[in-house]
Formats: C-alpha cells, structure tokens, sequence
C-alpha cells in the first residue's frame, strides 16, 4: 500500500526546512488575479477585525484561520513537488514577500525565513527559494518577488513574458497597494498572524499516480468540505426517515442554484438574521445554538428556501427585476467592500409586505449607511452593531421609515462625509470607497438604468498628478497639489490606466485617453468633462460642488 499522510499545520511550519516545493510541469501556469488575491487578503482581514488580533495579543489567539488543502508527492527529502495548491502557496508568498520589503527590520529577517531556506557551508549546501515555480516563469518570481528588497523595485511597467508573469507582478502591486490604505499596526500583525494562525492540511503521498487520484477526489467528488457540509450532516440527520429524501432534495436544490460559494456565505448571512448580533468566533457553536432552537425541517423550509431564494434574487437581481431604479440600487449595493447589509436586506424582503416602492425606499436607505460606512470606514464592530439594531428594530414591528431608525445616518456621520468629500479624496479615500463615490455620482447623473459590471472600472484624474513643467496644465494651475486629488478632477474610465496618457494635455487626453473609439465613454461623469473647452481650477471646483450637491441631496447630508 502507498503510504499517505494528512498533517493540519501552521504556515510558519509549511514555509520551513521540512518542505523545498517545486511545481511540476503538468500544472497549470499561475493564474489567480487580483480577484484571488483580494479574497485572501480581505479574508485574512476581516479575521483579524473579528478576533481583534494585534501584533502584541496575537499569540494568545487560539482560533485558526483554515485555507484548505494541499496535494504533495514527498518521499523522505524535503523536495515536494505540489500537484494541488500552487496558487494559494505562490499568492502567499508574494504577500509575505510584499510585507517583508514594506516592514523591514527585524520583521525582514523572519519573514524571509520563511521565504528563503539558508544554506550552510560546513554542508556544502547553498540557500534555496522555498518555493520553485515551472521554469518558465521561476527567475521571474525569485528576481522580482522573492529576492530581499525586490517588491519594492516592481512597477506597472516591469516587463513580463507570460500571462503567469503578469499576473504575480499584477497580485504584487495589488498588495503594495492594499497595504498603503492600512493602518501601522495591522500590517505589523499580518505577518504573525500568517505564520502562526493561518493553517493548511498537507496531504502527501511518495507515490505521483497515488497524489493525482487524491487529487482528483478533492476537486473533482467535492471532498473539499465546508461548513455547509457539516451543518447538512446536523439537519438532515434531524428529520424522520419519511421525511428525509424530500428535504435533502430541497437543500441540494438551493445549493446548485446559488453554487457553492455563494451557498457557504448564505449561512453567514442566516446566523445574523436569526442571532441578530455579532457572531462568535467559533462558527460551529453560533450553528449548535441556532439548531437547539429550530429543528432540521423548520431550517429548510423557513430559513434555507426562502433565504436562499431571496439571496439569489440580492446577487443576480438583473434577473429578477423589471424597475430600473431597484436594479440600479442593487448594482451599487453589491458594489460596497462588504457583504453585511445583505441580511437586513433579505429580512425585509422575506418579512415585511412590500410593494416596489417600499422596497426601493428601504433599499435606497440602507445603500446610504453601507455608502457612509464604507467613506468613513467603519470596522466591522460598527457594522455589525448598526445591523443588529436594524434586524431588531424590524423583528420588534418598529417605523423603518422614521428619523428615529436605527438606519438613519447619525448627524456626526454626515458632517464628516461631507468634509471627506470636499477634501483630497482620491488620497483620503481608500480604492473601493472612492470607485463606489464616483460611481454613485454617475448614476445620479444618468437616465434609465446604468450598467457598472465593466471589468476594469479605474480612477483617474484629470489634471494629472505630475505635469511636466512645460506642459499646458501649468498655465492654469500654478499650484496644482491643490487641486489633483479634488472630487472635481475625477473621472471613471473602463480600461487600465495609461502612465503615459495621464500626463497628455487636456484636449488631447480627452479625446484619445478619456473616450473610446466612437467618441464616447461608459461614464455619464466622465462625459461631462469630455463636453469642457478647457479644464482650469473655477471649471474643476464648479464641478466639484455641483458634485457634491447631488450626493448631499440624494443623501441627505
């Protein structure tokens, strides 16, 4: 029999001398995008919100983060060759790399122990990479990632050969990016947080044939369990034996029509509705608790159907809805950087008797609280407490509509947006907040229905961040820092930025940078700069407050 092993381990001991991966030539290339790669960021941060994890409390944390499995053929040596998990074992290591170069100091030096394994010359051994991509693309990944100092060098325009190489050097910038918009002591958590809580199971077998048809079975029978998987176990196994084989097709029913993903995050989202407060960091006892209460065939059919009906109508709402005004809200909501306002949406809509309007009105005020808590950034402590009291305030029969809500944006809260938005806001702003600005600008701006699933959606700026000293940009704004990040000189485009055009005069970057090739642009805002003669500051801050009066209103700030 060929031996196999399964061992749960800490990150700290899979990026150690035990193990030297290579990735063998019958993978696939390296290919997460920023997609991934933000996932896995934002999930690492999200768990550090919710365990409050620092960089001096981190060892007294006792929760894991779990990220899956891998698939190994190891024999006795280290030399491990990754027939599953190239993706999440590279994507790690550019973030640890991305935050070795940011933190420097002795964060450096432990970070790259994980990186690099260092050789020893009594041994005659030289230092080895941890980690060996295909040939291909491996001097690429060791000069620009993996070498000590070597992220900090990236730029957009670091030249690659393979769509592979673009996309580590795209997940690099990505992270550099994402770092600048943290606070200090978050990112001097991450690291600890990565090698110490973040844990794998490593399935390894010396045998290639006995590793692939592992393997096979992971990905191909569904054996990658998650915690709907387990739950499934609990209420299926509470309902009488008559009674089993119709609700096991109606659980099965829900989950192909939302897919798994979705169907796990529907869980989230019922445990908020049915606690209505924060949840616990044990996730399988907020569930025990929740099943002490309903029993296995109450769960499906009044949590799991209907829940999962109302989600799937949430998340693909073009296809459910006729009122251009309700999928235009929809589009925006889905567009926030986190996904807890969906259970008081699905509450409402599951709840409360409602015709369009009411539901464009409920909508429309929970799109402003999510928007004001995305501009302000509110943790995820915040969010959790505004949306509890929502869930109650609805359970409890109370006004929605009234200035009392508990949906109602506190006066505090809107004087500060307000002044976010007068300020630098392409600087104060983090990405996703100041995107979901403009874009909420545009549709305020456009008739009917506007359609913001493009996949590229970019910032950019009209007077540029850097003019040339001999351009024309200075002859209207001698000081033009103060100016650039200004609401006013924004503009949403559906392409990558261009280094290049950035810097092109204004008439000249309207007409070959800001609209396409049949002279016009996706963007009602950016068409309206495209319609100027010339871009001076009394243009720039005539916008700017035209801008702002429109949010305030449609806001009421």
């Amino acid at each position: 029999m060929t031996t196999l092993s399964a061992q749960e381990m800490p990150l700290h001991k899979v990026f150690s001398d035990d193990y030297l991966f290579t990735i063998p030539a019958v993978q696939r290339p390296y290919s997460w995008t920023t997609d991934q790669a933000g996932e896995l960021l934002d999930d690492l941060l999200q768990f550090i919100e919710e365990n409050e994890i620092t960089a001096t409390n981190v060892t007294q944390k006792q929760e894991p983060y779990f990220l899956g499995s891998i698939v190994l053929v190891k024999r006795e040596k280290p030399d491990s060759e990754v027939l599953d998990g190239q993706q999440r074992l590279t994507t790690l290591t550019i973030l640890l790399a991305v935050l070795r170069d940011a933190l420097g100091g002795e964060y450096a030096s432990n970070i790259e122990a994980m990186i690099l394994q260092k050789g020893n010359r009594m041994l005659n051994k030289s230092d080895m990479y941890r980690l060996q991509l295909r040939n291909i693309d491996n001097d690429f990944f060791k000069n620009n990632i993996q070498i000590l100092g070597s992220t900090s060098k990236l730029t957009p325009e670091t030249p690659v050969k393979t769509d592979s190489q673009r996309a580590i050097k795209d997940n690099a910038l990505f992270f550099i990016e994402k770092l600048n918009e943290l606070k200090e002591e978050t990112i001097q958590s991450l690291p600890s947080v990565i090698a110490t809580l973040c844990y794998l199971v490593i399935v390894s077998t010396p045998n290639f044939d006995s590793a692939f048809r592992i393997f096979t079975v992971l990905n191909d029978r569904g054996l990658d369990l998650m915690m709907s998987d387990i739950f499934k176990a609990k209420v299926i196994g509470d309902i009488k034996d008559n009674q089993r084989d119709y609700h096991t097709q109606r659980w099965e029913d829900v989950e192909i029509s939302l897919g798994r993903d979705h169907f796990n995050k529907l869980f989230d989202h019922i445990r908020m509705i049915v606690q209505k407060r924060k949840g616990s960091a044990n996730y399988k006892e907020e569930y025990h608790e929740i099943f002490k209460k309903i029993s296995g065939c109450e769960f499906i059919d009044e949590y799991l159907i209907p829940y999962g009906d109302i989600f799937q109508k949430i998340i693909n709402y073009r296809a459910y809805y006729n009122d251009p005004e309700i999928v235009k809200i929809l589009s925006l909501l889905n567009r926030i950087d986190n996904n807890d306002w969906i259970p008081p949406a699905m509450y409402f809509m599951k709840n409360y008797k409602y015709d369009n309007t009411k539901l464009l009105k409920f909508l429309s005020r929970l799109e402003v609280l999510a928007g004001v808590g995305m501009i302000l950034r509110k943790n995820f402590n915040w969010r959790m407490s505004k949306y509890s009291l929502i869930l109650r305030e609805m359970e409890q029969g109370k006004d929605l509509f009234s200035k009392e809500s508990s949906i109602e944006v506190v006066d505090e809260d809107k004087k500060e947006v307000l002044e976010k938005l007068k300020g630098d806001v392409y600087t104060d702003l983090k990405d996703t907040a100041r995107r979901y600005v403009l874009l909420r600008l545009d549709s305020l701006l456009t008739n009917g229905q506007p359609y913001y699933d493009h996949s590229v959606i970019t910032v950019e700026h009209v007077l540029p961040q850097n003019p040339k000293p001999d351009s024309e940009w200075l002859k209207h704004f001698a000081h033009p820092e103060e100016y650039v990040h200004k609401l006013g000189n924004l503009v949403l485009l559906t392409r990558a930025k261009n280094s290049q055009a950035r810097n092109y005069d204004f008439q000249k970057k309207k007409t070959s940078y800001f609209q396409t090739s049949n002279g016009v642009s996706s963007f009602a805002l950016t068409t309206q700069v495209i319609q100027e003669t010339e871009w001076t500051p009394d243009v720039l801050l005539s916008r700017q407050n035209k801008l702002i009066k429109l949010l305030e209103k449609e806001w009421e700030l």
